[in-house]
């Protein structure tokens, strides 16, 4: 090869080195062109739609929240999202910033998001990408009141962290999630609760309710308790009424009388008020007690009180009690004094 050759290939050889390198960053700045940020905005509110938590969370800036398990896909697709109707308008940008709206339909109701998006970029021949800033994340304040009962929460299916009898704070998306409450006894059970999240904010309080069988045991209990005072005719020391069945004749202290249930009291459970009761409206539901003494002139004289009654019931720890509800038995008549 000539001299006249090489210099005419030491010439040639940077050259074309340079023309390649401009075609090549030409090519990679049209493939480094970011998407419109009215596109990534619209891609994110079609994945909520479809069920794809990761995904739209992908296209934020959000940082993995703590208690994110409703932010996983199995327990989104289950969620009730009713997000449809997705277009997008009004987009513009400022530098690094974008901002614009979404309009779409939950559940058949025309709605509306404000979007922000703020440019990052990634590095060398790398491309840009717009991520949305304000992503629509609420907190949903979860709230268990059982007395220690519960043994389990879950949403949509999946385990969430139980916080005893206290207050669970859960990032969630849009949509509506089914919260269930588990009982660790059959006295208590409790039913799913559907719960909106449509703001930034969203609260549920869960709490367990008395079973079928809870109420024919508080009120087995509560028969239990009232005949047992009477196995004793002057009534037995454990009596949790001995001084509301004495306040029916006026009396505070033994005076030497004896004591018979001569009617039980129709009783029934409220679930609401947590109470075994006899109605005292309802004569039919009045218990009757007999109240007797040996007089030396007149022989025996026995008194005669209707009374309704009334026992608080509550549940710790899986055991059902009854107590008397200030003092657990009031009058209602007071009948003639018999004489025998």
């Amino acid at each position: 090869m000539t001299e006249a050759s090489r210099r005419s290939l030491r010439w040639i050889i940077p050259s074309a080195i340079a023309l390649i390198v401009v075609a090549v960053g030409t090519v990679g700045f049209i493939n480094l062109k970011p998407e419109a940020p009215a596109k990534v905005a619209t891609d994110f509110w079609n994945d909520l739609a479809a069920g794809k938590a990761q995904q739209a969370l992908s296209l934020t800036s959000t940082p993995a929240p703590a208690n994110g398990l409703l932010l996983t896909d199995d327990v989104y697709e289950k969620a009730d999202r009713g997000i449809a109707g997705v277009t997008a308008h009004g987009f513009s940008t400022a530098g690094g910033a974008a901002s614009g709206t979404i309009d779409y339909t939950l559940h058949g109701k025309q709605q509306s998001a404000q979007v922000k998006l703020t440019k990052v970029r990634h590095g060398l021949l790398q491309p840009s990408t717009w991520q949305i800033t304000n992503a629509p994340l609420a907190a949903v304040h979860a709230t268990v009141s059982s007395d220690g009962s519960a043994n389990a929460l879950s949403v949509n299916g999946t385990s969430l962290p139980l916080p005893g009898d206290g207050t669970l704070v859960i990032p969630a998306l849009p949509g509506t999630y089914s919260f269930s409450l588990g009982s660790s006894t059959k006295l208590l059970t409790s039913q799913p609760q559907s719960v909106a999240v449509t703001g930034s904010t969203a609260n549920v309080t869960l709490k367990l309710n008395p079973s079928a069988q809870l109420g024919q045991q508080a009120i087995a209990q509560t028969e239990s308790t009232l005949n047992g005072c009477f196995s004793n005719p002057a009534l037995t020391a454990s009596c949790p009424v001995t001084d509301g069945i004495r306040s029916l004749f006026d009396l505070t202290a033994d005076t030497g009388l004896t004591y018979h249930l001569t009617r039980a009291p129709k009783l029934s459970f409220d679930a609401t008020t947590m109470q075994v009761t006899s109605n005292p409206d309802v004569r039919a539901d009045d218990g009757e007690v007999m109240a007797s003494t040996l007089d030396p002139k007149w022989g025996q004289i026995n008194n005669v009180s209707d009374f309704s009654l009334a026992f608080d019931v509550t549940v710790k720890s899986g055991k059902l009690t009854v107590t008397p509800d200030q003092g657990g038995i009031n009058l209602t008549v007071n009948k003639v004094t018999h004489i025998d």
